[in-house]
């Protein structure tokens, strides 16, 4: 990474906590780190992969999260944060066809129907952002999302 993208990765780690700052801790800036480590195993195993773009794209991926979970899920944090990271980076002088990679990466981490990941640096986000969601760590922000929602853990209406 040249010194100016390291820059740019430093700059988007300060705009991430300060974005994040209110955000639900099943979603925090832990989870953002999480996910930058599994993006970086990741892509150093893939080799084709542009480590700025994926470094960048993980840092950024859920700037957004606060302001979904205030709509209470009328804002999707996926497509508002890549609009987001997308003004950040441009603001600060990062070539519009990278800014636009990134961005789309950011848009297409939360893949359910629409918006499929189809970049190996978008793939990687969302593999990266996923084992999150799984194992020990995963349960356990299964469980803490599950409280800050008010979902129930068992619900005795229904017969299991």
């Amino acid at each position: 990474m040249t010194d100016t993208e390291q820059h740019l990765i430093d700059l988007s780690a300060d705009y991430t906590k300060i974005r994040m700052k209110d955000v639900r801790p099943s979603h925090g800036f832990d989870h953002v780190q999480r996910v930058l480590e599994n993006a970086k195993r990741i892509a150093a195993a893939e080799k084709d992969a542009d480590i700025f773009i994926v470094t960048a794209a993980a840092l950024l991926h859920d700037i957004a999260r606060n302001e979904e979970d205030m709509s209470s899920g009328k804002i999707c944090h996926a497509e508002r944060g890549a609009a987001l990271a997308l003004d950040f980076l441009l603001s600060h002088g990062l070539e519009s066809g990278r800014a636009g990679h990134i961005s789309r990466c950011i848009l297409t981490h939360r893949f359910r129907k629409n918006n499929a990941p189809d970049t190996i640096e978008a793939k990687i986000l969302f593999d990266a952002d996923k084992l999150d969601s799984i194992g020990a760590i995963g349960i356990g922000r299964a469980f803490l999302f599950a409280g800050e929602v008010g979902a129930l853990l068992h619900n005795p209406d229904i017969q299991p």
